[in-house]
């Protein structure tokens, strides 16, 4: 169980640090889209983006490029939140 947790404690941390990359180089709209090269994501991101990286809407492809939907991110915020009570 707590193998679990720890798993869960290490997406939550990757998926931080992958929001802080987008919102740092600005990749937060389709015209802001950049590739993964650009935004200096690991190669494991794109294999992620076609599972549950990419059903969860938070980071959007739009042509070979990505972006950040920060109103996708409230959302799933919001819904953690409230599930969490």
């Amino acid at each position: 169980m707590a193998r679990m947790f720890r798993r869960r404690e290490e997406i939550r941390k990757q998926l931080t640090e992958l929001i802080a990359i987008f919102k740092e180089k600005g990749a937060t709209s389709p015209e802001k889209a950049m590739t993964a090269e650009e935004l200096g994501l690991p190669p494991r991101f794109q294999e992620a983006m076609h599972r549950r990286l990419g059903i969860s809407g938070i980071f959007v492809e739009a042509n070979g490029k990505y972006y950040l939907s920060e109103e996708r991110l409230k959302e799933v915020q919001e819904k953690l939140s409230a599930r969490r009570f």
